[in-house]
């Protein structure tokens, strides 16, 4: 196939230390999803990521600057013209996801198309986890280099500026977040907000529609009821961004093996 061919993808992944699970995803796209290549960029893993990644003929690059430098690196390198962002934490278990992504993407006014979770009747935001879009937009992505979170923020924000929307392939994938682990997430989301250049507002009433979506979407009770506690906690991350948002990723990867 020729590299401007869009029955295939470069399927483009962020990783760090994501040794546990980044097997059964590379597998998921090697059974599913017609790439052209893996394009990883590593944040400097300490476990056995890369090598995993090398394994399945992944094309890795190291990085040590940020989410969204790692995110910018990965476009440049792209040549396809649709590319799949992946994390390395979920599984893709829907055998027609890309046919049936593409066809999305070629409807009227369609910036991205998400592939959800098993399960996840209520969809919304443009989470990365599984997500097709195409190449000459994400050219004029305009992110900092060293964020840490939030990233899908300035998708958002390159999505409204051009007057495209979210489309949807429900059950494509499993996702076993590790981060959601983290006893402080909520609030190191919070901060995450408060760091983005604008919107403010606009964010934290999506993020309280957000929050009670993702609970409900677990089929657990319990969860939902935790909702207005998350919310809370986030606006606290959001009240106090120098001491939650701070937080590497590479000091809340210890905190969750200890928890373990």
């Amino acid at each position: 196939m020729g590299i401007s061919d869009p029955e295939e993808t470069d399927v483009l992944i962020r990783t760090f230390n994501s040794g546990d699970t980044i097997q059964s995803c590379l597998k998921s796209i090697e059974e599913h999803i017609p790439k052209r290549k893996i394009i990883v960029a590593d944040h400097n893993s300490t476990d056995d990521t890369v090598s995993i990644a090398k394994s399945f003929g992944a094309e890795v690059h190291e990085e040590e600057i940020g989410l969204g430098y790692a995110t910018k690196m990965l476009i440049s390198l792209a040549e396809t013209k649709y590319v799949l962002f992946v994390d390395g934490d979920i599984t893709i278990v829907n055998p027609n996801f890309f046919k049936d992504a593409m066809e999305l993407l070629k409807t009227k006014n369609t910036g991205a198309v998400v592939g959800c979770a098993l399960g996840h009747d209520f969809l919304f935001g443009i989470p990365l986890g599984l997500t097709l879009m195409p190449l000459e937009l994400l050219k004029n992505l305009s992110i900092p280099d060293n964020i840490q979170g939030r990233e899908t923020f300035y998708f958002e924000e390159l999505l409204r500026k051009n007057s495209l929307r979210v489309r949807y392939v429900k059950n494509a994938m499993i996702h076993r977040s590790t981060y959601r682990k983290y006893r402080y997430w909520p609030e190191w989301q919070g901060a995450q907000i408060r760091y983005t250049p604008s919107g403010h507002f606009r964010q934290l009433v999506n993020a309280l529609t957000v929050v009670f979506m993702m609970h409900i979407n677990s089929k657990s009770k319990k969860n939902f009821i935790y909702s207005p506690i998350y919310y809370i906690k986030l606006l606290n991350g959001y009240s106090n961004p120098k001491k939650w948002g701070s937080i590497d990723r590479r000091i809340i990867e210890p905190e969750l093996r200890r928890n373990e």
